[in-house]
Formats: structure tokens, C-alpha cells, sequence
């Protein structure tokens, strides 16, 4: 019985794949591995690129191989995805496609099958690839009791050109909300911890601030502790009890958010 793979990798970084492909099928002849093919779908607003593996009766050791080989490269393998599912869409125009009979073939045909350059070529020609509004943001870390209270600061930071990282706006309707976090906090160069007696309770901040301590070991980045009313330096979690704490006391948003600033700007 045939086996079926079908793999999803990046089609702005593809060339490191041209000599993984040409080991495959130098190590594989075609009475083991039966087919190597990818799919290539060149539309500007949906690039795709797959690549299909089919085995018959494989040696040994071949399949693991080829497994080892595209998991070293990043590929995600789409047990979802079929080789007829994607033969299928030929017809609609969705994809351009050529098999592999031998190494020669891929130096020839696998770059001709692409429409858009790489990454890294725009990059050097000067091209910025990131995300608009990806650079390095303030992370906030608060319970979702105190979401009220924390909104209100972040016009006065934004004013003071300081992004913001905010699950109200910044994770997207049908988002995964971990991933979404966990996305944000990689991208935070600083936090901000609101703490409360809301936030002390919260099991997630508990999650927010360990991430934090792994970044904070890892490489460089600033804490701030803004201290609600009646908090006392000692409910803090031990390792945090040294870090640049506020009082928020009776201050107004304004207040807080300027001393926020300051501090940041202290360095």
C-alpha cells in the first residue's frame, strides 16, 4: 500500500531545499521512493509552496529519512493534505507543479516554478519584510479585572512613541489567544507588571511573569512594577521585589503613564 506525505514550506525561503531534495532522490531511487513533486501556488495574495512524497514499497530506513530531512528544514508535514487533494486544484488554476526524476531536474526546474523572489533577495535589494507595527512593544501584564484601568494609560505611552502590546487590540478575532500571547511577549522588549490584588490570584499572570524571567535570563529587557494600593512590597514574587517598582496610590492615569516614562527614559 502507498504512502502518502505532504509537506508545507515557506515559499520566500526555499533555495536551502534544492540540495535536501537532490540527497533525497540520490539515496532513493524510484523502486522505493515512487514520486517527489511540488506545488506551487505563484497568486501574490496567497503564496503557497508543498512538497508531495509518495513510497511504494520503501527500503529501509527511507521514509524515517526523508522525515529527519524536511523536519531539519522547518517543513510542517500537513496530515490534513492529500496528493490528490492538491492534483485536484490543478485544475482550478491554484497550483503549478512538476515531479522529480533526478537531481539534474531539480537544479533545472525547481527555481522556474517560482514567480516572486526570495526574501532575503528583497531584503538586500532594501525591502522591508517585517510586519508594519511589529517592532519592539511595551508589554502590560494584568489581570482582565483591571483591564479598565490599564487602557486608560495607553494613549499617554503611545503619545510618548512607547507600542504597546494589548490583547484587546492587538489579537484578532478567531486568533489563538495563547499563541497571540505568547507571540507578544517575544516580541516585548519591555513589561510593564499592573499589579493587584487581582493580578496576584491570576494563574495566567503567574504564566506571564515565569515567560518573563526566562526572556529576562536570556537577553535583554526592562521590567516595570506599577503597585496598586495597598500592596506591599513582600506579596511580590521574590524575584521581582528588586525591580523598579511605581506607586499608583491615588494617582491619575496621566500621573502613572509619566512616571512610566520616566522611568523608561532613565534607562
Amino acid at each position: 500500500m502507498e504512502r502518502g506525505y505532504v509537506w508545507q514550506a515557506e515559499y520566500g525561503r526555499r533555495t536551502t531545499l534544492i540540495p535536501v531534495l537532490k540527497q533525497l532522490i540520490k539515496e532513493q531511487d524510484a523502486s522505493s521512493l515512487e514520486m517527489l513533486a511540488i506545488f506551487v501556488n505563484n497568486n501574490p495574495y496567497n503564496l503557497e509552496f508543498f512538497i508531495a512524497v509518495i513510497y511504494d514499497v520503501p527500503q529501509k530506513n527511507h521514509v524515517e529519512k526523508m522525515i529527519e530531512l524536511f523536519e531539519n528544514e522547518n517543513l510542517i508535514l500537513r496530515n490534513d493534505l492529500t496528493t490528490l487533494l492538491l492534483t485536484q486544484e490543478l485544475g482550478n488554476r491554484r497550483f503549478n507543479s512538476c515531479a522529480f526524476a533526478d537531481a539534474q531536474e531539480v537544479d533545472l526546474r525547481f527555481e522556474s516554478m517560482f514567480f516572486f523572489p526570495e526574501i532575503e533577495i528583497l531584503e538586500e535589494k532594501g525591502y522591508c519584510m517585517r510586519p508594519f507595527g511589529k517592532e519592539k512593544q511595551v508589554f502590560i501584564s494584568h489581570s482582565s479585572k483591571d483591564k479598565k484601568d490599564v487602557e486608560s494609560i495607553i494613549p499617554y505611552l503611545n503619545g510618548q512613541e512607547l507600542p504597546v502590546w494589548f490583547d484587546k487590540y492587538s489579537i484578532s478575532v478567531g486568533d489563538s489567544i495563547t499563541e497571540s500571547v505568547q507571540m507578544g511577549i517575544e516580541e516585548s522588549d519591555m513589561v510593564i507588571f499592573w499589579v493587584t490584588d487581582n493580578f496576584l490570584v491570576s494563574n495566567w499572570c503567574k504564566v506571564e511573569m515565569t515567560a518573563y524571567v526566562k526572556k529576562l535570563i536570556e537577553e535583554k529587557i526592562r521590567m516595570i512594577i506599577v503597585l496598586d494600593d495597598g500592596i506591599g512590597i513582600k506579596k511580590l514574587p521574590l524575584f521581582l521585589r528588586d525591580i523598579k517598582h511605581i506607586r499608583k496610590e491615588n494617582r491619575t492615569a496621566i500621573e502613572v503613564a509619566e512616571e512610566i516614562v520616566k522611568s523608561i527614559k532613565r534607562g
